[in-house]
């Protein structure tokens, strides 16, 4: 098993207008979606930057996804660590072994799948299968 590379990013905002602003009109990344007042998803070169509103992503009851945090400090983030479909079951067993709780799980629609923890500062950390998100691999 190896980890390929950090394939997403989550930073926190309330105010998603500013932020899609600055991030795809100055500074050239590609929208690849975005649901108002929830979340705004871009491109960057080889990852994916998410910006999400905290106020309307910090509880479960709002998403099917786990929480994912809140910006006032402490702050916790959201990354993904990519692995090849074959390497999947190793990487989840290795949390098991390590007595990693396993948060949510997702089977995801084009034939990805992801776990999803906590480390210990709380910050919410994915391992996904390669080829979820449009970027080069």
């Amino acid at each position: 098993m190896k980890f390929e590379k950090i394939v997403e990013t989550c930073i926190y905002s309330p105010d998603l207008k500013i932020m899609k602003d600055f991030y795809v009109n100055r500074l050239g990344l590609d929208l690849i979606s975005e649901e108002e007042r929830r979340h705004v998803f871009l491109k960057a070169g080889k990852s994916m930057l998410l910006i999400f509103n905290p106020e309307n992503t910090s509880l479960a009851a709002n998403s099917t996804f786990p929480t994912h945090g809140a910006c006032t400090p402490p702050s916790s983030i959201h990354f993904a660590l990519e692995i090849e479909q074959a390497g999947y079951e190793a990487a989840k067993n290795l949390l098991v072994q390590n007595k990693i709780a396993i948060e949510k799980e997702m089977s995801w629609g084009s034939g990805g799948k992801s776990v999803y923890f906590r480390d210990p500062a709380g910050n919410l950390v994915e391992i996904v299968t390669k080829g979820q998100w449009p970027v080069e691999n």
